[in-house]
């Protein structure tokens, strides 16, 4: 079982319970136009791999935690996460822009006490994700091809939303982010207004937890049997577990046996890291779910 793996999904569902829904209200040290910025810092993988996908990671000097791709980004200096940012780190890079997820929160005053210009972003729906390249694509004088790169993802999109036949009847979907590995008791699943929940409901799925009043919640096992899943997916990173583990972990649904997609033995894994990241592999995943919901191939 890989620990860094594991390390960084667990960050990533916290993270997303902590600024679940979370819109940035406070500005910007700097708006960065009519600036040429050559030592960028970028505090969140998905910032990572948009600027990299927008040809600019030679101006990346540090990235944050848990960051893995792309591999010449895995090399750089580690600053630390948005909950523990090492600011000593940050600041022996010199840099002159950093990118944030969410709120600026210390970013804000550390940035106007040393000169350094932040800049926040919130990625969590796909038109977050969009607005995420533009603007990233904006202050690092690259608008081309950050509009190069939403088109080619909407495309990609269209592209698997019109491959689902005409009456095809969306299947009731549960999607797992987490959850203890030897029982049901607290099961961390997608809700409405995430890129998951987009992705699923875009390629022919329907989120049975979509009426939550959060992206990412905590619900029982007796909330997941009144909804009556056809389907289930959970999500993991690369490497957490053997052939032998999963079948372990996954057999624990069959204390559920009444729920359609235990019946059915429609229950699916999705064991990549980056589903969990909002960004340019995302069409990846949605034709990853696309798949396993039979519209695909």
């Amino acid at each position: 079982m890989n620990k860094t793996n594991i390390s960084l999904l667990l960050c990533l569902v916290l993270f997303g319970f902590i600024f679940n829904g979370c819109r940035d209200d406070e500005p910007a040290v700097a708006s960065g136009e009519d600036k040429y910025y050559e030592r960028v810092i970028c505090m969140a993988p998905s910032i990572t791999e948009i600027v990299f996908a927008l040809g600019q990671g030679d101006r990346v000097v540090g990235v944050s935690d848990f960051t893995t791709y792309p591999p010449e980004a895995d090399a750089l200096p580690r600053c630390g996460g948005y909950m523990n940012p090492n600011f000593e780190i940050i600041l022996s890079l010199n840099p002159d822009l950093i990118f944030t997820h969410g709120r600026p929160g210390d970013f804000q005053q550390f940035g106007k006490r040393y000169g350094i210009d932040i800049v926040p972003l919130q990625i969590d729906d796909l038109t977050s994700i969009y607005d995420s390249f533009r603007r990233i694509g904006e202050v690092l004088d690259s608008e081309k091809q950050a509009e190069e790169l939403v088109n080619e993802m909407q495309a990609e999109l269209d592209e698997l939303k019109e491959q689902i036949d005409e009456g095809w009847e969306p299947v009731r979907t549960l999607m797992v982010v987490g959850r203890a590995p030897s029982s049901l008791r607290e099961i961390h699943v997608v809700g409405p207004g995430g890129f998951l929940h987009d992705l699923l409901e875009l390629v022919g799925g329907e989120n049975i937890m979509g009426d939550l009043n959060r992206q990412y919640s905590s619900v029982s096992k007796e909330i997941v049997a009144q909804r009556k899943p056809e389907l289930i997916i959970e999500l993991h990173g690369e490497g957490m577990m053997e052939e032998q583990e999963r079948e372990k972990y996954l057999k624990v649904w069959q204390d559920m046996e009444t729920l359609p997609a235990v019946k059915n033995n429609n229950i699916h894994v999705i064991e990549e890291t980056f589903a969990m990241l909002p960004g340019p592999r995302s069409v990846k995943i949605a034709e990853r779910i696309a798949q396993i919901l039979g519209v695909l191939d």
